[in-house]
């Protein structure tokens, strides 16, 4: 039995997945013929830029060379054929001049497609960890029917034990990425608050995702991308980073009003009070009655 607030769905969908990963295709379809639905691909939340004749050379070459030796994962509706997984696979096999690839029939409606495109997409050796991530999160809210604010506040307070997990969500994580909670809502989270170009900096292996956590405590602008830039061009380990972004912290916190420093001053030498006599013990309380009356003026 699931649990509350997790859908069967997910479970179904990650059942099935077990179940095609050693099966073999059922057919072989003209490439033309499959119907590709790009909300359905979890990579194209970071653009087009994986599915470019670019960034699909490698993969056209190596199946020029051994064929798709993966399935593509497609579904019926109607009279059309839906892709559900596998679009660099297919449109690789397109520019690599093939005219068929293998495909497996699932049956699936919309929301279990959807699923079945997550998970196989999770389970890809050559996913980055800003796509696995961004991916992951849309998952959980589409499955969850929360906000992402929301998801990463629920990680939190099950993290620190303030809350029961009662939507299964440790379950759930672990099967799909093998990690849980306190993963996700710690060192995954921070993703959510990196800026594009540090995200795309990790794509790109720049920078190590650790580098970029270090830098979120700053606000975005000029003196965050600098450091970034710094980072990849110097090679700075996580550590130092964090070094860097306290120094920038205290040179941009603002000095305090003098009359708080002179406050501060002032308290230590309170005590001392005691030891006035004469003159000068009756000057120290006209001057605090003086004050007093500054601090708490008397209604009028």
């Amino acid at each position: 039995m699931t649990r509350p607030g997790v859908s069967a769905a997910a479970f179904g969908a990650l059942d099935m997945m077990e179940e095609l990963r050693d099966r073999s295709a059922d057919a072989q379809l003209p490439t033309a013929s499959i119907r590709v639905l790009p909300e359905f691909n979890p990579r194209r939340l970071l653009g087009d830029q994986a599915f470019t004749d670019e960034a699909l050379t490698d993969l056209a070459q190596n199946i020029r060379t051994y064929g798709v030796l993966q399935p593509v994962l497609v579904r019926r509706r109607r009279a059309e054929i839906l892709l559900v997984a596998g679009e660099r696979r297919l449109r690789a096999a397109a520019l690599a001049g093939l005219t068929q690839v293998p495909v497996i029939y699932v049956d699936a409606d919309d929301a279990r497609a959807y699923e079945i495109a997550i998970i196989e997409n999770a389970q890809r050796n050559d996913l980055d960890l800003v796509t696995e991530t961004l991916v992951g999160f849309q998952f959980l809210s589409r499955r969850l029917n929360l906000g992402t604010d929301e998801i990463v506040s629920y990680l939190h307070h099950v993290r620190k034990g303030r809350r029961e997990d009662d939507l299964g969500v440790e379950r759930l994580l672990r099967d799909m990425y093998g990690t849980g909670i306190s993963v996700w809502g710690q060192q995954r989270a921070l993703i959510l608050r990196m800026t594009a170009a540090e995200r795309e900096a990790i794509q790109a292996r720049r920078v190590d995702a650790k580098v970029c956590a270090e830098l979120v405590p700053l606000p975005e602008g000029d003196i965050r991308s600098a450091l970034l830039e710094r980072a990849a061009q110097e090679g700075l380990t996580a550590r130092q980073v964090r070094d860097l972004v306290r120094t920038e912290q205290q040179a941009t916190q603002p000095s305090r009003p003098a009359l708080a420093v002179q406050g501060d001053q002032m308290r230590r030498l309170l005590p001392r009070l005691s030891r006035l006599k004469g003159p000068d013990a009756r000057r120290a309380e006209q001057l605090l009655n003086e004050l007093r009356d500054l601090l708490d003026p008397a209604p009028r």
